[in-house]
């Protein structure tokens, strides 16, 4: 488990607000995240709608991230094996 400060979090708020979603979709690359086995791995059945799902993703995390700053809170995150 690890987490975030109020002030990384309001940083990562202020980097992810000023990144439009047109910078992360051009990484978008189905073929090569099916390759690598990219979890949970639906982009060789249906590239073009799990681009749209990605997006809906990134647009949560935006607001996530940004709420939380805007109430001087931080964050946890843990891995399950």
């Amino acid at each position: 488990m690890f987490g975030w400060t109020v002030e990384e979090f309001t940083a990562l708020a202020a980097q992810v607000r000023g990144t439009p979603w047109e910078r992360p979709a051009a990484h978008y690359d189905p073929a090569r995240m099916a390759r690598d086995d990219v979890h949970p791995n639906p982009w060789a059945f249906d590239p073009a709608g799990r681009r749209e799902w990605i997006q809906a993703a990134y647009e949560e995390l935006v607001a996530f991230v940004t709420g939380a700053a805007e109430r001087g809170q931080g964050a946890f995150m843990s891995f399950a094996r």
